[in-house]
C-alpha cells in the first residue's frame, strides 16, 4: 500500500513539475554563487599581471635582460564605505541606492619570485629585494631572487 502511494505521488505531474523546478533554481543558485569566485580570481589574476609587469620593468633597468616574473596575491580587493555612526548603530551612508565607497584597499601580495640575468649576485639580489619590499610593501622573507639556469 505505500509503495502505491509512493507511485502516484511521483506519478503526478505537479510532483515532477516542482521537482524539475527545484532542480533548476538548485542548478541556477550554483551558477550563481560560483560567478562571484570566478570574478574574485579573475580579480586577482589580472592585478598578479599588472604587477608582474611592473616589477619586469623594474628589474630589467637594475640588470638588463630577460626577467621572468611570479607574484602571488592572497585575495580580491576590499573596499570599505563610508559610514554613518551613532551611540547605538552604525549605517551605511548610500548615493543614488548604493553605498559610498571611502576607500578600496588592492590585493594582499603573498610572495614574489624573480628570476633574471646575474640574479645570483648577491649585490643584485639584495637591490632587487629593497626595491620590491619598499614598492609593494612586501617582506623580504616573501622574495625570492635567482639566476636563470643554462
Amino acid at each position: 500500500m505505500k509503495d502505491n502511494a509512493i507511485s502516484k505521488l511521483l506519478g503526478s505531474k505537479k510532483v515532477m513539475a516542482a521537482a524539475l523546478l527545484a532542480a533548476i533554481f538548485g542548478i541556477f543558485l550554483m551558477i550563481s554563487g560560483g560567478g562571484k569566485k570566478t570574478q574574485t580570481q579573475n580579480e586577482i589574476s589580472e592585478y598578479e599581471r599588472r604587477v608582474e609587469n611592473k616589477i619586469e620593468q623594474t628589474v630589467r633597468a637594475l640588470c638588463g635582460g630577460k626577467v621572468y616574473v611570479i607574484v602571488t596575491a592572497e585575495y580580491g580587493s576590499e573596499t570599505q564605505y563610508v559610514k554613518n555612526r551613532t551611540e547605538s548603530s552604525e549605517t551605511a551612508v548610500m548615493s543614488s541606492g548604493a553605498p559610498v565607497p571611502s576607500r578600496t584597499a588592492a590585493p594582499v601580495i603573498r610572495g614574489i619570485t624573480v628570476v633574471c640575468k646575474n640574479g645570483a649576485d648577491p649585490a643584485l639580489c639584495r637591490r632587487i629585494t629593497e626595491a620590491l619590499s619598499c614598492a609593494y610593501g612586501v617582506s623580504s622573507a616573501k622574495i625570492y631572487v635567482t639566476s636563470a639556469s643554462r
